[in-house]
């Protein structure tokens, strides 16, 4: 007798939802078949159109993809980019805010500053939320928080898949905790993940606070990477 084993389900960058499944033989679970990955290429087309359109990032092409797909941003917005340096998600973002939005860049690294009065760029961690919160609030008043949280967050890969995905769910859970403080109830809050076996614990935390999540996966995104998008919509 043979069965139906439900492996996965995401949503493609067509906007199409699959499911994998696998047929079986009855007490039988599906062997893994190794898969060569692509091979890296640092400057690839995405890399090469960044640069030619003045974009500091290749990164940008996967904000505007989801950008596109799920319009997240809107004018006159309060928008925080967490782990922001270069800058290419603060670069898009700010031409759709306007001149009347708001838009905040966090990271330990030094970004480049902005000549716009309404761009504000802060060299801090985002872990240590008692001593950035007077920064920020001198950008958008006290009192005042985003419509909107952007995080492009990525631990230090060292090759190993396991360790790099729980590295990145541990960081991700911090960014949706960083969100308790700064992000407006039935605000949205957009996180990039390295997905694996521990992406469960990041969507508990998730769930608690907002009232749904979606996956989703831009072209841009290279191939060999098993990085994944997840937008957590209306902060609860």
């Amino acid at each position: 007798m043979s069965k139906f084993v439900f492996k996965s389900q995401t949503r493609r960058s067509d906007g199409v939802v699959v499911g994998n499944f696998q047929q079986t033989k009855k007490g039988k679970w599906p062997q893994k078949k190794s898969k060569r990955p692509a091979p890296y290429i640092i400057h690839d087309d995405y890399y090469k159109r960044a640069k030619a359109e003045g974009y500091r990032a290749r990164s940008v092409y996967k904000l505007k993809e989801i950008q596109e797909e799920f319009g997240l941003i809107q004018p006159e917005m309060h928008v925080c980019d967490v782990w922001a340096a270069p800058g290419s998600f603060m670069q898009y973002t700010k031409k759709i805010i306007g001149n009347d939005g708001i838009l905040v860049g966090i990271d330990i690294k030094k970004i480049d500053p902005y000549s716009q009065p309404n761009i504000h760029t802060i060299e801090h961690s985002i872990f240590d939320q008692k001593t950035l919160l007077p920064k920020v609030e001198k950008c958008i008043w006290e009192g005042n928080m985003f419509d909107l949280i952007l995080s492009d967050i990525g631990p230090n890969t060292t090759g190993r898949n396991e360790i790099d995905q729980y590295a990145s769910v541990e960081l991700n859970i911090e960014i949706v905790k960083f969100s308790d403080t700064f992000l407006k109830s039935w605000g949205n809050l957009l996180l990039k993940v390295f997905k694996g076996e521990d992406f469960g614990d990041l969507l508990n935390q998730i769930n608690k606070r907002f009232e749904s999540f979606t996956e989703y996966k831009p072209k841009a995104c290279r191939e060999r990477s098993f990085e994944e998008y997840v937008i957590c919509w209306n902060r609860l």
